[in-house]
């Protein structure tokens, strides 16, 4: 490597913001990602190699030698995969220029904006023993362009492991947990340093409508559904189309005599007779939220979330009219987990009627687990 001069290092450091500029890698060059130890670990490389015999070198290496266009930030491991003498093949000038191009465009296009701040929250819990796990570059990547500055160590944050969903202290322990962490989100709020949540929710359903009851609209926010992909980037990112055949429909089952609502959600999964027929005592009313062909992973896209919401604000109001405002809702849910939060936050403690949640423990007899109003 020839003598690079101080400014120039300089320059495209501080172009590259500190990251590695080669395709998909980003990785930060101020620590060691694994260590965390601090220290310069980027490494300067010529796109046109610094000596006519180098790497790409040519005629105008001796010219290009000390040009900040002509050199890219790499970490190491990218470093030796462009230089290597076995791959450097692979990385043609033209190749190398567009790397360096896309990472400081990206860089410009995200520092240019006014400041857009959201406070991640973290809700997660072991299903069926398997912990569900968060990707800092999924959660990032899926915060941005809107809200490119972000801090980690001030992420929000619940993690448990599995529990019995068959012992009620077990769900009362979470639900705790949950009032606590809401309890620092109203002393944040007050104190100004969040005007906005990123909710990324991986748990069982009824403390996943718990969380949102809990939340409220008192806090502008933004939920996210986890996606059926390979791609650690793409794992919470919502597509972006803004037209979407799904539909939300609804329907009255049964026309009952007593004051108790039975609300089936079957949006991933069906929800047949036998699923709830145990579920209460009486002649309960029952309806039922649905698409037509329930399954895991249908939701894609922000718009259809916003569909669910109005759909089921309807729904409710419903039930109301048809019932009165002295009912008793009892939901039996299977739905994506943003939606189940959606619900959780679009109840409205002054309006609606009592609603209880329920866990299908053993596939055959629902259990009321959480009061959410």
């Amino acid at each position: 490597m020839s003598n690079i001069p101080g400014y120039v290092r300089l320059k495209v450091w501080t172009e590259a913001a500190g990251r590695c500029q080669f395709t998909d890698c980003n990785k930060p060059l101020w620590y060691n990602t694994l260590t965390l130890g601090k220290r310069n670990f980027g490494k300067m490389a010529h796109i046109i190699g610094a000596k006519k015999d180098g790497p790409r070198g040519n005629d105008q290496s001796s010219e290009l030698e000390k040009d900040p266009d002509n050199i890219i930030l790499l970490c190491q491991r990218c470093h030796d995969e462009i230089d290597g003498s076995e791959t450097r093949k692979n990385y043609p000038v033209d190749r190398l220029r567009k790397m360096k191009s896309d990472h400081t465009t990206r860089i410009r296009m995200l520092l240019d904006q006014p400041s857009n701040r959201s406070r991640p929250l973290l809700f997660t819990s072991a299903i069926g023993g398997q912990r569900a796990m968060f990707g800092d570059v999924s959660i990032t990547e899926a915060l941005l362009p809107d809200f490119p500055d972000q801090i980690r160590e001030n992420w929000l944050k619940i993690e448990f492991g599995d529990f019995q969903r068959e012992i009620q202290k077990e769900w009362d322990y979470v639900k705790n947990k949950i009032d606590q962490l809401y309890e620092s989100i109203d002393r944040i709020l007050l104190n100004g340093d969040v005007n906005h949540l990123s909710i990324f929710g991986l748990a069982p359903q009824p403390l996943l409508m718990y969380l949102g009851r809990k939340l409220g609209d008192k806090v502008s926010s933004q939920v996210f559904e986890p996606r059926r992909t390979d791609s650690l980037k793409d794992k919470w990112k919502w597509d972006t189309g803004i037209e979407t055949d799904l539909q939300f429909e609804t329907s009255k089952l049964k026309d009952g005599s007593d004051k108790n609502v039975i609300l089936l959600m079957a949006l991933s999964d069906f929800l047949n007779e036998d699923k709830y027929d145990n579920m209460l005592q009486g002649n309960p009313h029952i309806y039922n939220l649905f698409i037509k062909e329930p399954v895991q992973g249908f939701l894609t896209k922000r718009i259809e979330k916003d569909h669910f919401i109005k759909k089921c604000r309807g729904l409710l109001n419903q039930i109301q009219k048809d019932v009165g405002n002295d009912c008793i809702i009892h939901i039996l849910p299977a739905m994506p987990a943003s939606l189940a939060i959606e619900f959780g936050r679009l109840l409205q403690p002054t309006k609606d009627p009592r609603v209880w949640v329920y866990e299908n423990i053993d596939g055959t007899n629902p259990v009321k687990v959480i009061e959410l109003i």
